[in-house]
């Protein structure tokens, strides 16, 4: 359901964590960043919520995916994206979801990246079928948290030609059910899935054994899980790129009341 930004005053929510985006460094200050989140409310709706602010050597975010925040929010100055709020505050309230309780409301969502064109959408979840993984190792040098995430940033505000990250993941994938879909081929731009990445990076120098380790883990993972990605659309670009993975235990149908709400 459609939520017109343009009703929007200001307003709370309660919103389960699904993807925890790249820090951004502020303009105003360089020792403050942000961070945006894209969540999903108790009515089941993907929000984007940006920014949601830190600093570095005071420590990390105060919360992680499926953790339930209250939000305030209101309108966005310059992102007409109707998924899209400002946070004015935020609260952890310490009742994270658990796993099957994020997938009873993530799969209704379910579609297609075709179908979120038609529909306008700058948000969703597909079921990828995964054709390739494409991998491109331009640094291993070992940087640490706060230089990552800046070239990471660098990367999405300048553009692939003008910033690079250290590690690129792209996909070629099909959207599962969808008979139109000729494919897909689009980067990673997971928070959770980067660490990972960065840990490889601290082990091993060798571009060819980082990218086998990158597979390695990948395939792992699907062989024990499902695999969903969180679909977001780039603020100046307009282009898709695979936000977050979402990947619950295969075959866990268990029910869930979402006493969590």
């Amino acid at each position: 359901m459609v939520t017109e930004v343009s009703t929007l005053r200001r307003e709370k929510e309660e919103i389960a964590v699904l993807v925890r985006a790249i820090p951004e460094k502020s303009k105003k200050d360089g020792d403050e960043h942000a961070v945006g989140v894209i969540g999903i409310n108790k009515q089941g709706e993907l929000l984007r919520l940006y920014p949601l602010g830190f600093r570095y050597r005071e420590g990390l975010l105060d919360f992680k995916k499926n953790d339930l925040l209250e939000v305030t929010v209101t309108k966005p100055e310059h992102d007409i994206r109707w998924e899209s709020r400002k946070v004015l505050s935020h609260v952890n309230l310490e009742n994270p979801l658990k796993e099957r309780e994020i997938k009873y409301l993530v799969l209704p969502l379910v579609t297609s990246i075709e179908k979120l064109n038609l529909e306008g959408a700058s948000l969703g979840v597909v079921k990828p079928e995964i054709l390739n993984i494409e991998i491109k190792v331009n640094s291993t040098e070992v940087y640490d948290r706060q230089q990552y995430f800046n070239l990471m940033g660098d990367f999405l505000e300048k553009g692939e030609k003008a910033a690079k990250m250290p590690v690129e993941i792209r996909f070629f994938f099909r959207c599962e059910g969808e008979e139109a879909c000729r494919g897909h081929k689009m980067i990673l731009l997971d928070w959770e899935f980067n660490e990972t990445v960065r840990n490889i990076i601290r082990d091993e120098q060798e571009p060819v054994a980082v990218e086998k380790k990158i597979k390695d883990h990948f395939f792992d993972l699907m062989r024990e899980r499902e695999l969903y990605f969180i679909m977001g659309t780039h603020f100046t670009y307009g282009t898709w790129m695979i936000t977050g993975i979402f990947c619950p235990e295969i075959n866990d149908n268990t029910q869930s009341n979402l006493s969590g709400f």
